[in-house]
């Protein structure tokens, strides 16, 4: 039965039915902590996804301490490099990310992004999230030298591993966007371009709590031409 509730809550959270996916965490982990414990596994993925459930709801700072008390637990249940510790701490990060605590998110991104190399490889799926929500972070704090080597990674990576993966478009939206804040408008401008054609192409294989990539992806094409000088083309984007 909890498992069942589980299950739901993530299918509501992944629609961007946060309300909906609170209210049935709210109870799974209620009963699971009086069932299974208040540090069983079970009880602590359920937490996890009800964080994320604020954090849709743009709840951040109860996102933030419920998943900041789900990460303590867990790097002392299951161990500081046990996957679903990972998890935890990269949505830590991202919930730092969007409230402007660039810092913090980058020290949590990075000691995610080292540990994922060493425990799921430095190829895997996950590890290359990261790695492009790290330069994403590097980006927003201007330093776009450290996010055009991550974003060159995670280009290279997916299109060898996933080519028809709409996060190989994420990368090259990336670089793009980091050569952008080099003022290497010209080079910039093609990768702008293609991933964020390649990802609106791909949109319906997007979970809707990432969806937000494409306007950023847009934002950043509108900021490349107004700084390069082309006010109608940049007026152009941001109406799209």
């Amino acid at each position: 039965t909890l498992t069942n509730m589980r299950d739901l809550a993530i299918t509501y959270n992944s629609q961007g039915k946060y309300v909906q996916g609170e209210k049935l965490l709210g109870q799974a982990v209620e009963i699971k902590r009086r069932v299974l414990g208040p540090e069983h596994p079970a009880t602590l993925f359920s937490m996890n996804n009800l964080a994320i459930s604020y954090g849709g709801q743009a709840r951040y700072a109860q996102a933030e301490a419920l998943f900041s008390k789900v990460l303590e637990l867990k790097r002392r249940v299951l161990g500081p490099e046990h996957p679903s510790t990972l998890n935890t701490m990269n949505d830590l990060a991202r919930t730092y990310n969007t409230q402007g605590k660039y810092q913090q998110a980058e020290a949590l991104y990075r000691q995610a992004l080292e540990a994922r190399r060493r425990v799921l490889g430095p190829e895997d799926m996950e590890t290359m999230g990261t790695a492009a929500d790290l330069a994403a972070t590097y980006r927003e704090q201007a330093k776009f030298a450290a996010s055009e080597s991550l974003a060159r990674e995670v280009v290279e990576i997916e299109r060898k591993k996933r080519p028809d993966g709409w996060k190989g478009f994420l990368g090259e939206s990336l670089l793009g966007a980091s050569l952008a804040g080099q003022g290497k408008y010209a080079e910039a401008e093609p990768l702008l371009l293609a991933g964020f054609k390649g990802m609106d192409a791909r949109k319906d294989r997007i979970a809707i709590p990432s969806r937000y990539r494409l306007q950023q992806a847009r934002e950043w094409i509108a900021k490349l031409y107004q700084a390069w000088g082309r006010p109608q083309e940049a007026a152009a984007w941001m109406k799209k």
